[in-house]
């Protein structure tokens, strides 16, 4: 059986054919997906904002305008939704030389000049300036959370009048689900906010949970200190269109937007557990150390997905190869020290063309087999499946979630 996903985002949006033999029987689990909403529903979206006045109203009077922007590790189409942002802001009153793009890094690396084009667009990038936000320098404390988290912002953030934020929603095992806040906290603070909202074990936090989620509470609390005047936030379908858009409030819009990537990204599972399991982590699959935004339909199922000791494969381009992380690599402060449970039960094989041996994370187990390609990972199932098996692929695992109910 012949399988085709896709995978490399940014780099081409390239197909991958994953070809089983004959003994093992295999089924595909995409997400339920949903068609692109074009023009018209971009259009729309910015016409009817969520819980806010439209961004050309929040304009008036105003003098400067920011517009922070998720980066290239994230699958989100920027350049599609920043032309109707612009539009907003001129009918609003500020023309372009009072406009300024900020890519919102957080503890990440700096973006180039031609990752900033594919983001924003080529024009984007020829008429505005655009900064990379460090977490390090020009920041401004702006106080501190309930919860004592010290919040300290970019200043070319604060220094604006109006602050918009432009991310995706897709699940995430920190502050349930990406997009809203998580533009300025950590996208555009400092290094110590940073340090304190992400620290292991002091709020409570779930994949796709919400309600009770303190990690995420901390940081909607933190955007309203830094004045996040509004978020357009994009849900992703499986060939990266767009699924949904939620302009407005940091808190309405966001939650409104988690309602459809609750709709789109919703999964059926196999109806028992299976024996090897192929997680791909398009789209957001730019960088190994995301490696594990692949399993998010297995983290967030309700019931086993895999049998114990089956086979667990992850399918990774990494294109810009380990990635980095100021906090979350390893030996960073909140770098990992062993495996991550999630492996335990089961033998783990890694198939990515560009780490090696060496950059393999405690993360995952030791016994962990890693190869550049599927020739790799087939003679590695023969080997632990010599008479086949039950076989679960996911072709899109960083946007992928266990159906409710």
């Amino acid at each position: 059986m012949v399988i085709h996903l896709r995978w490399r985002a940014w780099h081409g949006d390239e197909p991958l054919v994953l070809d089983f033999p004959g003994q093992y029987e295999v089924a595909v689990y995409p997400p339920k997906d949903g068609p692109d909403i074009g023009a018209e529903g971009i259009r729309q979206a910015f016409a009817n904002p969520i819980g806010s006045p439209r961004i050309a109203e929040l304009a008036r009077g105003k003098q400067r305008a920011v517009i922070a922007v998720d980066d290239i590790a994230r699958p989100t189409p920027a350049s599609r939704v920043v032309p109707s942002i612009l539009a907003e802001l001129h009918e609003g009153g500020i023309p372009d030389g009072r406009i300024r793009f900020l890519m919102a890094i957080g503890c990440h690396r700096a973006m180039t000049r031609s990752e900033m084009a594919r983001k924003l667009g080529e024009e984007i990038v020829r008429t505005y300036q655009v900064l990379n936000h460090t977490p390090y320098e020009r920041l401004v404390r702006l106080g501190e959370t309930s919860r004592g988290t010290p919040v300290d912002i970019s200043g070319f953030f604060a220094e604006a009048d109006l602050r918009i934020g432009v991310g995706q929603i897709s699940p995430h095992g920190g502050p349930g689900w990406s997009g809203g806040a998580k533009i300025a906290i950590p996208g555009v603070a400092g290094i110590e906010t940073i340090i304190a909202n992400h620290k292991p074990g002091r709020l409570r936090l779930g994949l796709v949970t919400i309600e009770g989620n303190e990690w995420r509470a901390d940081m909607e609390e933190a955007a309203r200190l830094a004045k996040l005047d509004a978020v357009v936030n994009i849900v992703v379908n499986s060939t990266r269109g767009i699924a949904g858009l939620f302009v407005g409030d940091v808190v309405a819009a966001h939650r409104r937007g988690v309602e459809r990537a609750w709709d789109v990204m919703s999964t059926p599972l196999p109806p028992e557990p299976v024996d090897i399991g192929v997680f791909n982590q398009y789209p957001k699959d730019t960088e190994f150390m995301h490696l594990g935004h692949a399993l998010h339909v297995l983290n967030s199922a309700s019931r086993p997905l895999m049998r114990r000791g089956g086979t667990l494969v992850i399918l990774s381009a990494s294109s810009d190869g380990f990635g980095f992380h100021t906090l979350e690599a390893p030996s960073m402060r909140h770098g990992p020290t062993g495996p991550r449970p999630v492996f335990e039960p089961f033998r783990v094989v890694i198939m990515c063309p560009n780490v090696n041996r060496a950059e393999l994370p405690p993360s995952l187990p030791e016994t962990t087999r890693l190869v550049p390609d599927w020739k790799g990972v087939a003679a590695i199932l023969r080997e632990f499946h010599p008479d086949g098996g039950r076989v679960a692929v996911f072709p899109c695992g960083a946007i992928q979630v266990a159906a409710r109910g």
